[in-house]
């Protein structure tokens, strides 16, 4: 008898111990968080090195730095100035950004989270009630350290906001942002973590997480196509839209590439028959050495390399002759004949 695996999810809010709050992402253009980290750092005429002095009280320090996120420092010369972290040292004692200053310098620099990246702050965690128990122990981010492959990925369901104005939610759009990394797991339900979008969950273009939301939705993604559970948003607590947030994306996509033909680009496993109407062409991609095979148990009867080259298998035994029919055995060709 089959047996469905459930996927976790719940509900992150301010719970008792308040603070929760989400950092969303902007653009070097449209402005963004400036209240999540600044420091004091130098800037050299000329290079993209860029040595971090000290921390300023009252912001996140410098360790919470990460590839991706825009630096904000006036009159070094950078366009609106803002420009991109590109790599990060350890410790964030140093980083390096997209463009060079063209001065000589050490001031208060404001960093902020880039596009597609948020940080959710003291997230309370709370999950439905006889649902599978499970915590913050549960749950890894895909750049943590004790991620595995074979584990399901973890994402927030949110409500979204225009980059231009992160504290005004706009209707009926949601985001799903993967969890990417802990930074803080204050206990099993309670912690800080960044969050990003991906290739498989993008985020809307011109819009970010909504910053003064007062919930957002939490659930493990399927382990091959990492997408969320359809569910009822009221059942842990969110609004309704965010139970359908990732999965209307994905089946918009596939009835869109369902439309116009067969609804793949890669590899899939088909366990029965396909009927293919009107011409089929079959293309090498550039990694295969075999693009086309079949196989009749564990030989291989036919095939095509990457050469473009017809082989035939090398039959063991003598199958039932067919008229028409055509092996190669024994570095012999047999033909069926009436």
């Amino acid at each position: 008898m089959a047996i469905k695996t459930l996927l976790k999810l719940g509900k992150i809010s301010a719970g008792s111990e308040g603070g929760f709050k989400v950092f969303s992402g902007g653009t070097p253009s449209s402005g963004g968080e400036t209240g999540f980290i600044r420091v004091n750092a130098t800037f050299s005429n000329g290079s993209t090195n860029v040595t971090v002095n000290s921390d300023n009280s009252g912001y996140y320090p410098r360790t919470y730095i990460r590839v991706g996120q825009i630096v904000r420092a006036t009159s070094v010369g950078f366009t609106d100035n803002q420009t991109i972290i590109t790599a990060v040292a350890s410790g964030g004692n140093s980083f390096t950004i997209a463009e060079a200053p063209n001065t000589d310098t050490s001031k208060t620099a404001v960093i902020k989270p880039g596009k597609t990246q948020a940080f959710v702050q003291s997230g309370s965690l709370s999950t439905p009630t006889g649902y599978p128990n499970w915590r913050y122990n549960d749950v890894t981010g895909s750049n943590d350290s004790e991620y595995s492959e074979n584990e399901r990925k973890w994402a927030i369901l949110t409500q979204m906001a225009l980059t231009s104005s992160r504290t005004s939610n706009v209707e009926s759009v949601y985001g799903v942002y993967e969890i990417v990394e802990f930074t803080d797991r204050v206990s099993n339900t309670l912690a800080s973590y960044f969050i990003t979008s991906s290739d498989t969950l993008p985020e809307p273009e011109a819009f970010t997480p909504y910053q003064t939301g007062t919930s957002l939705g939490i659930t493990e993604l399927s382990l091959t196509s990492s997408v969320p559970q359809i569910f009822h948003g009221g059942d842990v607590g969110i609004l309704e839209g965010l139970g359908f947030a990732g999965e209307q994306d994905q089946i918009l996509s596939f009835l869109d590439r369902n439309s116009s033909g067969f609804p793949f680009t890669g590899s899939a496993q088909i366990t029965g028959s396909i009927g293919v109407t009107g011409s089929a062409q079959f293309i090498k991609g550039p990694k295969e050495a075999d693009f086309f095979i079949v196989k009749s148990g564990s030989l291989e009867s036919f095939k095509v390399n990457s050469a473009g080259v017809t082989t035939f298998g090398d039959f063991d035994y003598s199958p039932p002759a067919i008229a028409g029919g055509l092996i190669y055995s024994g570095s012999k060709f047999y033909a069926g004949i009436e």
